[in-house]
């Protein structure tokens, strides 16, 4: 098994010049790739700039933010082109590493928009390592910065930030200080185009929390009458668990419920009604373990929000 370490720059529209297109609202300038094999050794890099077709003149903010100039964009090759050789390069077995969720949304818009194959038919696994630096060296969790995690293993700059190639060869840099079997229960799934039929919903279990992944329906109240959706399993054992608060919203996008398992005590759910870019709708659901007085804290948030519903009806 290989991984592919990912990193890509974009351009949007420029106001008053392009006509922002909601398909592919950024467009794909650069890509910057780092093939690492199991040992977390670099075998390989991969990297082309890609000439943009939509948006073709760059947005001021991108230009202060990346090293490429017009000029360099005008050298660069097809998106059709470059892509095809990428994924020749990437060979058979990977597993996709990046920065962050946002590098492998963007690549699949921008397939979509070109009539690529999709990456997968289905939600699939992959390291997001700026997730994986917050667990494992970041106390305070935060979303940080490439450059903070440079930084922070001392590792020699040899290239500017917000070069794709640059940034991809320092996310693998930084991958190489984990384990990635212990890193394995902490994966994330990428959900771009959401199960289509009910035998493909995914059901994961990671290291202190369980995620379902729904199949897709063209009405809400639809998806929220699946029976898959409905019922709830203990992250630990896989067992049905007793409902101990109903589900509840205050924004109806994000849901929360609490459980009861009778061996690993309370849970936490956490349903969010998520849009494919397709326009159909799914869950997402986490499944999480939590102490009898969250569990109390939780009820109070339900009562708090009942009662200003209560007042605002009344009103």
């Amino acid at each position: 098994m290989e991984y592919i370490v990912l990193d890509l720059e974009w351009n949007q529209a420029t106001p008053n010049r392009d006509t922002k297109l909601e398909a592919i609202p950024f467009e794909i300038i650069e890509i910057g790739a780092v093939k690492v094999n199991e040992q977390l050794e670099i075998v390989d890099r991969f990297h082309r700039l890609i000439r943009p077709r939509i948006y073709p003149e760059l947005e001021s903010n991108i230009r202060k933010l990346i090293s490429i100039s017009q000029v360099d964009l005008k050298k660069g090759t097809t998106f059709t082109r470059a892509f095809r050789d990428f994924f020749q390069w990437c060979g058979e077995e990977y597993i996709f590493c990046t920065w962050g969720s946002t590098d492998l949304i963007e690549l699949q818009r921008n397939m979509k928009y070109y009539h690529f194959r999709p990456l997968s038919q289905g939600p699939f696994m992959y390291y997001n390592v700026q997730k994986l630096f917050a667990i494992f060296y970041d106390s305070e969790r935060r979303n940080r910065a490439l450059e903070y995690a440079v930084n922070y293993f001392h590792i020699q700059e040899n290239g500017k930030f917000h070069s794709a190639i640059a940034d991809a060869t320092y996310t693998a840099y930084v991958l190489q200080h984990f384990n990635l079997e212990e890193a394995k229960g902490y994966m994330e799934i990428d959900y771009f185009h959401p199960p289509k039929r009910r035998k493909d919903q995914m059901y994961v279990n990671f290291a202190d929390y369980a995620k379902f992944i729904s199949m897709a329906y063209e009405q809400k109240e639809d998806l929220m009458r699946d029976k898959d959706v409905k019922k709830s399993k203990c992250c630990v054992c896989n067992k049905n668990v007793v409902k101990k608060i109903d589900w509840f919203t205050n924004n109806s996008k994000n849901y929360y419920g609490v459980f009861y398992c009778k061996q690993h005590g309370y849970l936490k759910g956490k349903m969010r009604v998520k849009k494919s870019d397709a326009g159909k709708v799914f869950i997402v659901k986490t499944m999480k373990k939590i102490t009898e007085e969250e569990a109390h804290l939780l009820k109070d948030q339900k009562e708090k929000i009942k009662k200003k519903k209560n007042n605002n009806t009344a009103e």
